[in-house]
């Protein structure tokens, strides 16, 4: 199984934020469908939530436990 540090989560938790920002200034996402983007943003922000700020939910309860 693999082992993720506090860090590693917070590093993934701080990626997760940078690409929710790039998608609601619409800098990211498919011009065709607009509300695949809306979609994008609730499922990175479920994400988000799940690990934690800076990963710490995700820290504590280890990997097997967010999957």
């Amino acid at each position: 199984m693999l082992k993720l540090t506090h860090d590693d989560w917070a590093e993934i938790y701080y990626a997760l934020e940078s690409k929710l920002d790039e998608l609601r200034q619409g800098r990211l996402g498919n011009e065709l469908e607009k509300g695949e983007d809306k979609k994008w943003v609730l499922h990175l922000e479920a994400i988000k939530k799940l690990i934690g700020p800076d990963g710490s939910s995700a820290a504590f309860l280890g990997v097997a436990s967010v999957k």
